[in-house]
């Protein structure tokens, strides 16, 4: 009975050292993982929230399991590298021809055939559809006899003033009334108002005339008669945001990838940016400025309508040094950047830098003392300073000794 209650008192104290030591890695691991005060637009931020996460997680399985003291603490290293370093933009948009019409009619005729469907080619002044316009024939014929009554008196009224039997006042009406007369025929000129012609050339995308129909109401706002694109050049109508529209010049290089390209992409360029914002919609507060991108499809298969990614080349360095971005340590007080060199013996050096483009995951540096090759700190906290040693984990403690 005494040596199962001794046990008992044995595994009482064993948890309570364990519960005390898991508090003490607590503890110690917020002391060496403060909070970052400063980092490259709230990327480096997360990395290091991450970073002392995994950490004391594996510190405090390490106690568990091994039932003794944790293990060394391991820093992070990487190595300063040297290529080319990109930034970009992505912004997602809707293929569009590159010149579109939307096709009404204000006459007031029932639609007698309509010549085209979806998917044809028509060219500039081509007849989509003829209207039952008998009555404006007649209408024509009547304007016609009233021009060359108006014509009759016009020309002797001017005879008559020539030689000096009419006042100017007369002739003048009689010239009014005939260029008046001429106006109202050419109003009502039977192939512009007996046919809906297409204002551009294209593809005809949708149709929505209806025979039987009046072609003032067969349309409405919303939906046109007919509706052409010039699809042999798509583009993309973008918005950017106010804060990246800085870095958008004509010209700039775009990726463009689509769901109907599979793995393949197309090329396109910035080809025009807005000279003022907008709101991003009706609901929103957030200011946008249009951009429109030409795209070159080449032999692929997009078409307009689809949506699509479009990668903007910002920037682009060759033959640069580049760390990754959470390497950087940010000094808030007076706004400059730092490296934490390491040696292979484990010791730091805070070394400035300047700091270039920004990609996803590296940034450009540059600064006396740096060179390809040398391994970084990565996850710089502000309790790291010049000369400290630091512990390399096995893994960087096997490149140094390559």
């Amino acid at each position: 009975m005494f040596k199962k209650r001794e046990r008992e008192n044995e595994n009482t104290n064993e948890t309570a050292r364990n519960t005390s030591g898991l508090q003490k890695i607590e503890s110690d691991a917020k002391s060496k993982f403060p909070k970052v005060k400063g980092n490259l637009k709230g990327k480096k931020k997360a990395v290091v929230i991450a970073s002392v996460s995994i950490v004391a997680i594996l510190i405090v399985l390490s106690l568990i399991v091994g039932g003794g003291e944790p293990a060394d603490d391991y820093v992070n290293t990487a190595f300063i590298e040297k290529g080319t370093i990109s930034k970009t933009i992505s912004v997602k948009g809707t293929i569009e021809g590159s010149d579109s019409a939307n096709v009404y009619s204000i006459a007031d005729y029932t639609i007698k055939s309509v010549n085209v469907k979806t998917g044809d080619r028509v060219s500039v002044g081509q007849v989509l559809a003829s209207l039952d316009a008998d009555e404006l024939a007649s209408e024509y014929a009547k304007a016609a006899i009233t021009v060359s009554e108006a014509k009759r008196k016009y020309e002797s009224s001017k005879a008559l003033y020539n030689a000096g039997a009419l006042s100017r006042s007369d002739y003048l009406d009689a010239k009014a009334s005939y260029d008046t007369a001429v106006l109202a025929q050419n109003a009502l000129n039977i192939k512009e108002n007996s046919n809906i012609l297409s204002p551009i050339s294209g593809i005809v995308t949708r149709v929505n005339a209806t025979v039987g129909k009046s072609a003032s109401t067969s349309g409405n706002d919303s939906e046109p008669l007919f509706v052409i694109e010039n699809l042999d050049k798509l583009q993309m109508k973008v918005q950017i945001g106010e804060y990246d529209i800085s870095d958008i010049r004509v010209g700039q290089s775009v990726t463009i990838t689509s769901e109907m390209l599979g793995k393949k992409s197309v090329k396109g360029t910035v080809s025009h940016i807005a000279p003022t914002g907008e709101q991003q919609d009706s609901t929103s507060k957030t200011m946008v400025i249009p951009v429109i991108i030409d795209v070159d499809k080449g032999e692929s298969n997009l078409i307009a309508g689809v949506t699509a990614k479009a990668v903007i080349l910002v920037a682009e360095k060759q033959d640069v040094l580049t760390v990754p971005i959470d390497a950087i340590l940010l000094d808030p007080e007076t706004d400059k950047s730092y490296l934490f060199i390491v040696s292979d013996e484990g010791i730091l050096k805070k070394t400035p830098v300047t700091v270039g483009i920004e990609g996803d995951l590296t940034v450009e540096v540059s600064g006396k003392g740096i060179s390809k090759g040398q391994r970084v700190l990565l996850s710089p906290t502000y309790d790291n300073y010049d000369s400290m040693q630091v512990t390399l984990s096995p893994e960087d403690r096997g490149d140094a000794a390559k």
